[in-house]
C-alpha cells in the first residue's frame, strides 16, 4: 500500500511517495505548517516495515469531549508538576537546535505547548487518529487550526493506522517524550509497550534523554461506592482489549538496558476533589469523565439503570471528598549512553 508522508523537516513541504506493505500516513500528516520547520535529517520510511494492525478500540472512540478533556488534563498536570518535563534539558532547549519527539498523545498539546515555550528548538508530535470519528477529526482539525499562528517550530504527524515503527532514521532526536496510561495490546504495533520503547530508543541520539509520564490506574483512599464503580470501569476496559500499563513496566525495561543510564523516578500525589483546592477539583472531574462517558456500557455491565448510575456518580463525588481520595502520577526518565552499539528492533 502507498504511504503519503509529508516531511516535517523539509522546508519545501514536499510530499514523498513510498510503497510499503501496508499502513497509510495521511497526506495531511502535518496539520501545522511544515514549511515553518527547520531542516533536520531526512525521513526514510523505506527502511521500516509498517503494517496494519487491528486495534480493538470500538468502545474507546474519541469524541469532542475527549479532545477538550485531554487538553485540560495537560495543563492541569503542568501545574501539578510545575512544568512540562523533568529531564535536565531546560538550558539546551532554551539555547535551541534541540530536536524533540512526542509519541502517543492526541491531541499533541504537549508538543504545541513546548514549541511555544522553546521557539529555538524543533518539536514533532506523532498521533494515531484511527480511533477518531469524522466529527471528532473535524474538531481536532479546528483545534490545530487555532494554533497555527503560535508555534512555527512544531509539526504534528497523524497516522490513520498503527505502524510497527517510527518513520525516522536512527539517532534523530535529542529528547523523546511519551505519555501513557492505556494500551491496546497489538503485538507488533506502537501500541505494544515493548515495541514502543525499542522504537523510542532507536530514534534517540546517544547522550539524549527519554521521559515517560504515567498516570497510575489505582486511586487511593477509596470509599466503597468509588471502589465499586472504578473497578467496574477497569474490568470493562480489560474486557474490551484496553489495559492500563504500569510505570514499573517502563522501569524494568530501562534497568534491563545496558545502553541506558541516569534512571530517575519522580512521583506526585494529587487530591482528586474540592477538598484539595480548585486544581484538584478539576482533576477529579477530568478523571471521572471517561467513566461518565461510558455510562451506557457500564450500566449494561453493572446491570443497573442509567438513573442509578447517575446516583452512584454523585455518591462518588461526595466520597472522594469524604475519604480524601487522591491519585498518583509518575515521571520516569533516563539517558541513552553516548557509546551505543546495537538496538533491539
Amino acid at each position: 500500500m502507498t504511504i503519503c508522508l509529508l516531511n516535517p523537516f523539509n522546508t519545501s513541504n514536499t510530499k514523498m511517495m513510498h510503497k510499503e506493505k501496508s499502513c497509510k500516513l495521511m497526506n495531511q500528516a502535518s496539520i501545522l505548517s511544515s514549511s515553518k520547520i527547520q531542516n533536520l535529517n531526512k525521513i526514510s520510511p523505506d527502511n521500516y516495515s509498517i503494517e496494519n494492525v487491528e486495534i480493538r478500540n470500538s468502545v474507546m472512540k474519541f469524541n469532542e469531549k475527549d479532545i477538550n478533556r485531554l487538553d485540560i488534563q495537560h495543563h492541569l498536570f503542568r501545574i501539578i508538576w510545575n512544568g512540562n518535563f523533568s529531564v535536565p534539558m531546560q538550558h539546551q532547549l532554551s539555547r535551541g537546535r534541540v530536536k524533540v519527539l512526542e509519541v502517543g498523545s492526541c491531541p499533541s498539546v504537549w508538543t504545541l505547548d513546548m514549541a511555544s515555550e522553546y521557539p529555538s528548538s524543533t518539536f514533532v508530535g506523532i498521533e494515531n487518529v484511527s480511533a477518531i470519528t469524522a466529527a471528532s477529526y473535524s474538531k481536532l482539525t479546528s483545534y490545530y487550526s487555532s494554533k497555527l499562528s503560535e508555534p512555527r517550530n512544531a509539526a504534528v504527524l497523524q497516522m490513520t493506522s498503527t505502524p510497527t515503527s517510527l518513520p525516522f532514521p536512527d539517532e534523530t532526536f535529542d529528547l523523546v517524550y511519551h505519555k501513557s496510561s492505556l494500551i491496546s495490546p497489538s503485538s507488533q504495533s506502537l501500541h505494544n509497550p515493548f515495541n514502543t520503547l525499542n522504537q523510542l530508543l532507536r530514534v534517540l541520539k546517544p547522550g539524549g534523554w527519554m521521559e515517560f509520564m504515567i498516570i497510575e490506574k489505582q486511586w487511593y483512599n477509596l470509599g466503597p461506592i468509588t471502589e465499586y464503580v472504578k473497578n467496574s470501569y477497569v474490568e470493562f476496559l480489560s474486557s474490551s482489549g484496553i489495559n492500563y500499563i504500569e510505570y514499573s513496566y517502563f522501569e524494568r525495561y530501562l534497568i534491563s538496558r545496558k545502553d541506558i543510564s541516569c534512571i530517575r523516578k519522580q512521583t506526585r500525589e494529587t487530591p482528586m476533589g474540592s477538598y484539595g483546592g480548585r486544581v484538584s477539583e478539576f482533576l477529579g472531574e477530568i478523571l471521572l469523565n471517561p467513566i461518565i462517558l461510558n455510562k451506557h456500557n457500564l450500566c449494561l455491565r453493572m446491570k443497573i439503570s442509567e438513573r442509578k448510575f447517575d446516583e452512584l456518580i454523585n455518591m462518588m463525588i461526595k466520597e472522594i471528598n469524604q475519604y480524601k481520595t487522591y491519585c498518583k502520577s509518575i515521571r520516569l526518565y533516563a539517558r541513552k549512553q553516548s557509546c551505543t552499539s546495537n538496538y533491539n528492533r
